[in-house]
């Protein structure tokens, strides 16, 4: 069986993403991110939520419009000059007012979006299941350019020094003018990228399946690469810290990585309880990560110990977490969100998507 025949069947029994061949979509996932004192999110309902960062309140939520209820979202709102901006796997990019949840724009050319928005010098890009990566004004929506690749485009998009780069399910890595969506290289890299490349001195680092790549973020030269187990795939966003890469695995192990060569930096891995399809997330010293058995990590990447035993909370952590300050806030699949002391782990609040108010569990 083919990568391309096996990647939608394990993906719908393992990773609960939306299904192919025109069935309705499974409920997304989104990360939370925080912006002036609130923490925005889709919700598995679906809606998009904006909530007081300090007690979990409601500020307000985005169920779509009346004559388009809003579909899974699997983006993570993005917050960018009072603007709200996320993609829906209806096929719709929005645009809301950050602080009333008011419909400013949107933008749909009917394909399902998965990634996350990259929001730069006043462009919004993204990609789309009708294979095209697209770059829209992100003060009117107005379409600027569009690339087409080869296949659909889940992962998200980073940008370095006027060029954009973001991989497709073609196998392909692709560097393009942020100005014109021209092609600068692309690289194929031999396996589905789905992650957020990550670009530091120069080199771009992300994932094909269970290889690790490093390349000449200029010139799309390859550098080095490191390989998984042969079913150990890595849907997990690489993070950096002092010169060293980490990443988590569908086989629930941690990697540590040195950046220049990509040789380990740990005997072994660490393994958690779980698929982690979570970036881990570096707060000082230590790397924050959900699973999907429930639990959230604080691992200390200095010398693989633990900060606090697992934290299970109520449903699958299939997003990342984000840090602001003494706060960890980790969505799970199971319409909660949560925010939980960093340095214990225990819960400050939860807030429950299906009630609107604080959770019960």
């Amino acid at each position: 069986m083919t990568k391309f025949l096996l990647f939608p069947i394990l993906l719908l029994a393992a990773l609960t993403l939306a299904a192919c061949g025109g069935q309705a979509p499974a409920q997304g996932w989104s990360s939370p991110s925080v912006d002036n004192g609130s923490l925005y999110f889709g919700a598995t309902i679906p809606k998009v939520y904006a909530l007081d960062t300090t007690n979990g309140t409601k500020k307000w939520e985005y169920a779509g419009e009346k004559d388009k209820p809003l579909n899974s979202v699997y983006s993570t709102p993005i917050v960018f000059n009072g603007k709200l901006y996320f993609g829906a796997y209806d096929g719709i990019f929005y645009a809301l007012d950050a602080a009333t949840g008011a419909l400013k724009w949107q933008f749909s050319e009917g394909a399902p979006i998965v990634p996350t928005p990259l929001i730069a010098n006043g462009t919004v890009y993204y990609g789309a299941n009708n294979d095209t990566f697209y770059a829209l004004d992100a003060e009117t929506g107005v379409k600027k350019w569009q690339y087409v690749t080869n296949q659909k485009v889940w992962g998200n998009a980073a940008l370095d020094n006027g060029t954009v780069y973001f991989g497709s399910l073609d196998h392909n890595l692709y560097a393009l003018d942020a100005t014109t969506g021209n092609k600068k290289w692309n690289y194929d890299a031999g396996g589905i990228i789905v992650n957020t490349p990550l670009i530091e001195n120069g080199t771009i680092y992300f994932s094909a399946l269970n290889r690790f790549i490093a390349l000449d973020a200029a010139t799309g030269q390859f550098k080095w690469d490191y390989k998984t187990g042969p079913n150990e795939w890595i849907w997990s966003d690489p993070t950096t810290r002092d010169g060293i890469l980490y990443f988590g695995t569908l086989e629930g192990k941690v990697y540590a990585l040195d950046a220049t060569s990509g040789a380990p930096k740990w005997t072994q891995p660490y393994v958690a309880s779980g698929q982690i399809r979570s970036a881990i997330v570096i707060q000082d010293n230590f790397g924050y990560f959900g699973t999907s058995d429930q639990k959230v990590y604080a691992l200390n990447l200095d010398n693989q110990q633990l900060k606090w035993n697992p934290v299970t909370l109520a449903g699958p952590i299939l997003a990342s977490p984000t840090i602001q300050g003494d706060t960890l806030f980790v969505p799970t699949h199971g319409y909660n969100m949560y925010a939980l002391n960093i340095a214990d782990g225990s819960r400050k609040w939860c807030f429950d998507s299906t009630t609107a108010a604080a959770c019960t569990q």
